[in-house]
């Protein structure tokens, strides 16, 4: 029951109106508009919010999830998506060999002890010429540089389940207890090329800032200056093909 509990609580429940706001969205939004889809996959889809939106740019005729959470799969399959109930780290997608014509995983990989399994699934099920996008918090980012410059632990990256220790004052995008694995753009790409993908494009995005922090004008100025560089920006986002 606890880790029922643990689960749901990182099931993402937000309105279109912030989902549209966020820098890493909107470049997501940007890459699936240029697609035209038969079949799309959303991996850790949450409540389907954004699954939804990303189904609408790209014009999918049909829409899975895959999602850990038991409330998660309910609030996505109230939603039109055909959401499965799996665990990602371990499990086999329930689907056949080249089944989808794009698949998107958005700040997953992280989370997961075997990131190899999910890449190889994702390859499975992807036909040929299939799109792959990704994102995860980037661990060499400028923010985490300089947090770890002054001695602090970068972001993201937590000691505790329970208490955020020895961060900065503030939290660009929230610090998560759950994230395992940490990828600096250079280890992802090579990552992606041993599972056989084709890295089209690769993007920066934004930190999420906190609305009440201090001189938060210029935190936000700096962070929009270095996400136009990839392997400094707080989010690394990867467009790639099969």
């Amino acid at each position: 029951m606890k880790a029922k509990k643990y689960i749901d609580k990182f099931v993402e429940i937000a309105p279109k109106e912030y989902i549209e706001e966020g820098d890493r969205d909107k470049k997501v939004l940007e890459i699936f508009s240029k697609l035209r889809v038969s079949k799309f996959l959303d991996v850790g889809c949450g409540d389907a919010t954004f699954t939804v939106l990303i189904a609408k740019a790209c014009q999918a005729e049909e829409v899975y999830g895959i999602e850990i959470s038991e409330k998660g799969v309910e609030l996505a399959r109230k939603k039109g998506v055909k959401c499965f109930q799996l665990d990602v780290d371990v499990e086999k997608f329930p689907f056949s060999d080249n089944y989808f014509d794009a698949v998107f995983a958005g700040e997953i990989i992280e989370h997961l002890y075997n990131p190899d399994h999910l890449l190889a699934e994702t390859y499975r099920v992807l036909k040929p010429k299939g799109i792959f996008v990704l994102s995860t918090p980037n661990l060499a980012s400028i923010h985490n540089r300089i947090a770890l410059l002054l001695g602090f632990q970068p972001f993201n990256v937590m000691v505790s389940l329970n208490n955020s220790v020895g961060h900065l004052g503030f939290s660009a995008g929230g610090a998560a207890p759950d994230h395992i694995r940490f990828f600096t753009l250079r280890s992802l790409k090579k990552l992606l090329k041993l599972h056989k993908f084709e890295i089209m494009e690769v993007k920066g995005s934004c930190a999420m800032l906190p609305e009440n922090m201090r001189f938060k004008k210029l935190f936000r100025a700096v962070d929009k200056f270095f996400s136009k560089f990839p392997g400094l920006s707080y989010r690394i986002i990867i467009e790639a093909r099969k």
